[in-house]
């Protein structure tokens, strides 16, 4: 927290990236993330490429933290092979550039973006931290994020790296988002960008089998963004099926609906922290690992086709117990504080310097003190007066059992801390 007034307790640049091509999973996380950080104090600002500003921008982050970069080595690019080595440096050295300081940390999120960005962000003076799906090439980070691995796979991979790993790191999208399903009994959710357009392949899949299912097919809720390939097509696929509706976009919210068939991106952890069950189709070969972590935790069932979905979703529909059970381990595994352990863990690693107070330091402890935030959680909740305070001061300065220190980042002032020692 910082208060009223006071210097950012941390500086953070994010680099992500979005497209209708890539979906909206990297910005989603890295928003949640740099939420987080503004919480405990952070200055964040942004460095991306055109495709992915109205994706942060719809985030609700503010256009004015917002450069876009002149040579962005993520334009025009998707998939999995990251740019040349050159564009990457360029585009790093870039993004470090953005704002009046070095940040402390730069917050990187590409596939397109690796070791080669990573060596140029860290040469400007920030530690560098990066999501991380593949586990597949080297990382040159001082830390890495992936909720679907473990420690030991970047043991040779990231040698240098503090290594955030499993469930407890999954990062969910911002909760303060209009929630994506609507009432009905299946969410259809293969991400924002669906691009094997799976959506309409299972909506028809569905349509064709209404004939066979017992009380006719669920009320299905499909979710798809604006921005992707197949948004018209499957909203008008949805206008024309009485049972089926057209989602907004956003996280889903708990309690509804009972079941989902979708891809195992940030949408799938969303899913297991509102406690709906999952049947998961994996769109893309790096979304493996996390549906089989997903299904190890008893939250989901991976399939390998439309038809195997469609299958599993009604008989999953006629089994509460089945559901409830899945709807509770997906709870128990994604609490929603991923986002919030990876701000603490980049405040925790960025340090301070501690020195001992002096009385130079009395109008600035005074302040503090009386800060409201601060008197909100005190014993006593009222003004401490000036007279009062330098005189409580002194007497801590000059009591060898009292040590009063204040923390600096910066060489700025950032927080106080009090030991008194009693007995042995």
């Amino acid at each position: 927290m910082t208060l009223r007034g006071e210097p950012a307790l941390l500086r953070v640049t994010v680099r992500t990236a979005a497209s209708a091509e890539i979906g909206a999973g990297h910005a989603a996380r890295t928003v949640a993330v740099a939420n987080e950080l503004q919480r405990i104090g952070a200055e964040v600002r942004w460095a991306c490429d055109a495709d992915t500003l109205p994706y942060l921008r719809e985030r609700g982050v503010a256009i004015e933290r917002i450069h876009l970069l002149g040579a962005a080595a993520t334009a025009g690019r998707h998939g999995e092979i990251a740019a040349p080595d050159t564009a990457q440096a360029s585009d790093a050295t870039e993004a470090a550039a953005v704002g009046d300081t070095t940040p402390d940390w730069m917050l990187v999120d590409s596939y397109q973006l690796g070791a080669a960005w990573q060596r140029a962000a860290r040469a400007s003076g920030a530690k560098v931290a990066t999501f991380d799906d593949l586990t597949d090439r080297a990382i040159d980070a001082d830390l890495v994020i992936n909720a679907a691995a473990s420690a030991a796979a970047y043991t040779a991979l990231a040698p240098r790296a503090r290594a955030l790993t499993g469930l407890r790191f999954a990062i969910i999208g911002d909760p303060s988002r209009p929630p994506a399903a609507g009432p009905g009994s299946l969410l259809l959710a293969f991400g924002a960008a669906d691009p094997g357009n799976l959506t309409e392949a299972t909506l028809r899949e569905l349509a064709a089998r209404l004939g066979s299912l017992p009380g006719g097919a669920p009320r299905t809720v499909s979710q798809v963004s604006s921005k992707s390939r197949c948004h018209e097509r499957v909203q008008a696929l949805a206008r024309g099926l009485a049972w089926a509706s057209f989602a907004p976009e956003g996280p889903t919210s708990p309690g509804a609906p009972l079941l989902a068939i979708g891809a195992a991106g940030v949408g799938l952890l969303e899913r297991m922290q509102a406690g709906v069950p999952s049947i998961v189709l994996v769109a893309v070969p790096n979304q493996r690992a996390l549906a089989r972590m997903a299904e190890s935790a008893g939250a989901a069932i991976i399939v390998t086709s439309v038809e195997a979905a469609c299958t599993a979703a009604v008989q999953l529909l006629s089994d509460s117990a089945t559901l409830a059970r899945m709807a509770s381990c997906g709870k128990a595994s994604v609490d929603g504080k991923g986002a919030a352990r990876v701000a603490r863990e980049m405040n925790r690693i960025t340090g301070v310097q501690l020195r001992r107070a002096c009385m130079a330091d009395a109008e600035l402890l005074h302040r503090w003190r009386n800060d409201p935030a601060v008197r909100a959680v005190s014993h006593s909740m009222d003004e401490i007066p000036w007279s009062t305070h330098v005189r409580w001061l002194e007497a801590s300065l000059q009591n060898g059992d009292r040590h009063v220190l204040v923390a600096e980042r910066h060489g700025l002032p950032v927080g106080t801390l009090r030991f008194d020692v009693s007995g042995d």
